[in-house]
């Protein structure tokens, strides 16, 4: 969203081990497209992922205090430029990795790939409530080194707010959650399973109600067609490599986002330091355009400002994040410019 002064102002998320102090704000001017200013927004331990409440300029953010790990709220004042801590709640030992809301913006997930868990908070305009629910799988998949045991990457809510869409790595399954009132409860006939080696990331939905998974350790992209019944909520309609169709070296699936006007998506490749362009067909299908450098090492997280004209790379490993320009009406990038941060892990625009 365009601020005061044409600025749009972007969070950084980070790992802090490594000379970062917590989330860091980028305000760049839209208009001549130049960082106006850089800064340290607040001091936290390991904020490596977020989620956002637009509409009431609410950040959620995972966390670190005292040796134990969870998730505190910020609520972002434009007139300041100010970002003031709300609360916390700390209820796991490992970082989770990765955070979601509903479309009401009452619920919090939390997704655990250390734990096996996958923690539901209540929220009221911001404040984490206690008591969450927390969930754990079962099972194991072929590759020794990373599926040995349930690994949850990532959890959304469907946009009817139905269901809760649970995606492990480890497993290579979906685990489905059926929202009823208050309960959550897992329904295992709805389960959907990936092949056997495929480590499952990230999952996006689309305006037109298709799904859209990235793999991990194959470096895919799954279109789901999301159409519920008691036998099933998925048709997979296709499979398409998340990367150039030509790149055949170690793969490494990160990060999947969808344009806003809805006609195009992006994924990041950690293999070959990659964003990848896909225009999304009228039947939901992807076809791949291009792909192009981000302009660092190891993409771990990247996102696409709400008017759709900017993208900006998390660069983990070269600490830097690169901002490209998004052509209008064909999605191409163009690199503007980078702006050097530690260990950049997670982007969000308020």
């Amino acid at each position: 969203m365009v601020l005061h002064h044409n600025l749009m102002v972007c969070f950084v998320g980070t790992y802090t081990d490594k000379g970062s102090e917590g989330i860091y704000r980028i305000n760049f001017n839209a208009n001549n497209k130049t960082i106006e200013k850089f800064n340290l927004a607040y001091k936290i331990k390991d904020p490596t992922y977020f989620a956002i409440d637009r509409e009431r300029h609410i950040l959620y953010s995972t966390c670190r205090i005292d040796g134990e790990a969870g998730v505190s709220s910020f609520k972002y004042w434009p007139e300041q430029d100010s970002l003031n801590f709300i609360n916390y709640n700390i209820s796991e030992k490992k970082q989770p990795c990765h955070l979601s809301i509903d479309s009401n913006k009452q619920l919090l997930i939390t997704s655990n790939y250390h734990e096996n868990k996958m923690i539901v908070y209540n929220t009221l305009e911001g404040i984490i409530l206690n008591y969450p629910k927390t969930f754990s799988h079962e099972g194991k998949s072929i590759n020794h080194e990373r599926q040995d045991m349930p690994h949850i990457h990532s959890s959304i809510l469907t946009k009817d707010n139905k269901y809760i869409l649970s995606v492990d790595l480890g497993i290579d399954k979906i685990i489905v959650y059926e929202l009823d009132g208050s309960e959550l409860n897992q329904i295992n006939d709805l389960t959907f399973k990936f092949p056997d080696g495929t480590g499952p990331r990230h999952i996006v939905c689309s305006n037109s109600q298709n799904y859209y998974v990235i793999s991990e350790l194959t470096s895919e992209i799954f279109v789901l067609k999301y159409k519920p019944s008691e036998e099933s909520l998925f048709d997979n309609i296709q499979i398409i490599s998340s990367t150039s169709p030509e790149y055949n070296g170690i793969k490494s699936g990160a990060a999947i986002r969808i344009h806003p006007s809805n006609k195009f998506l992006y994924t990041s490749d950690r293999g070959n330091n990659s964003i990848n362009l896909f225009s999304i067909l009228p039947d939901g299908k992807l076809n791949y355009l291009n792909s192009f450098s981000c302009e660092g090492d190891s993409p771990r997280d990247f996102n696409i400002d709400p008017s759709g004209n900017f993208l900006f790379c998390a660069n983990e490993k070269s600490n830097n994040v690169s901002i490209f320009s998004i052509g209008k009406g064909n999605g191409m990038l163009n690199f503007i410019t980078s702006q050097e941060v530690n260990s950049p892990t997670a982007i969000e625009f308020v």
